[in-house]
């Protein structure tokens, strides 16, 4: 049964009128007529009675005509629901955060990104750089943002989205704690609190040469995120140098935030994905992604 002309005879059902029913279908009367014979033929039942005071339906129409509503009403959200799939408005998108760095824009990102797709599932996790490469890879993700640069990750695609300034905490006691601004050689023969290497190679790397230069640092312990990072600093152990927002957020009691004087310290950020698996839902948030990115930020005047 051709569904345009299911539609044909329920909006000729509504109006018990030829003329008026080819109004609202945008066609000729005689193209109607014709169609309405073509479907009677089809399901060998006369679906009108015509005459001259006008048209009506039979019981075999009448039945039809109940049939067809909520079987074109439903026809019609399939319809719409494999558009918005195809147009990246609905589905499943995995994302994942990274400790460092899971305030500010990504967060915004993914927030906004949520508000503007209401229809789609929107899971979000957080980790670290190298295990969110690694579930990019696995397809247990579909997005990632990372610290920059990655390392030994060419098989992936990454947009660059900004920077975010890094400050050295320090317990309160700390000498270096009554100095308002710290340069880098200032830390240099301190007792140091540090992520292990393997969570962001790239990242380790450069804040490691960026801040102590050739000359690695004495690391009094190793801790895996934020948290555990500033309380080591706080009972003393070392110092660290860390993302300036997620510090201040964090801070506990006993630890202050000092930053570095210009230039200062930043550090880059960005969004990963797997080319060979673009969704369209995925790539409907690389293109908020990057709107944003290119969209300067509104400034109170």
């Amino acid at each position: 049964m051709d569904l345009r002309r299911l539609g044909y005879f329920v909006v000729l059902a509504e109006e018990l009128h030829f003329r008026r029913a080819a109004e609202r279908l945008h066609i000729a009367q005689p193209g109607l007529s014709q169609q309405i014979r073509v479907l009677e033929r089809e399901l060998e039942a006369t679906l009108f009675e015509r005459s001259t005071a006008g048209v009506a339906l039979t019981d075999a129409g009448r039945i039809l005509f109940e049939e067809s509503v909520p079987l074109l009403h439903e026809i019609e959200r399939i319809k719409n629901r494999v558009r918005a799939a195809a147009q990246g408005q609905t589905g499943l998108l995995r994302i994942v955060h990274t400790r460092s760095l899971a305030d500010g824009l990504p967060y915004d990102l993914v927030r906004g990104f949520r508000l503007s797709h209401p229809g789609a599932e929107i899971a979000v996790e957080i980790a670290w750089t190298t295990r969110n490469v690694a579930m990019l890879r696995s397809a247990e993700a579909d997005a990632a943002f990372v610290r920059l640069p990655l390392a030994d990750a060419t098989d992936l695609r990454v947009l660059p989205l900004g920077s975010t300034e890094l400050v050295a905490a320090l317990p309160s006691a700390h000498p270096l704690a009554r100095r308002r601004t710290l340069r880098f050689a200032d830390l240099r023969g301190t007792d140091v609190v540090s992520w292990p290497r393997d969570q962001a190679p790239g990242y380790f790397d450069y804040v490691q040469s960026t801040v102590w230069g050739e000359e690695p640092p004495t690391v009094s312990a190793s801790e895996p995120d934020p948290e555990h990072l500033l309380a080591a600093v706080a009972a003393g152990v070392g110092v660290c140098v860390l993302d300036m927002q997620r510090a201040r957020k964090l801070r506990p009691r006993g630890v202050v935030l000092r930053r570095f004087a210009r230039p200062a310290l930043s550090a880059e950020f960005g969004l990963a994905w797997n080319p060979g698996r673009v969704p369209p839902l995925l790539d409907a948030f690389l293109t908020h992604c990057r709107n944003a990115r290119d969209t300067p930020p509104d400034h109170d005047t």
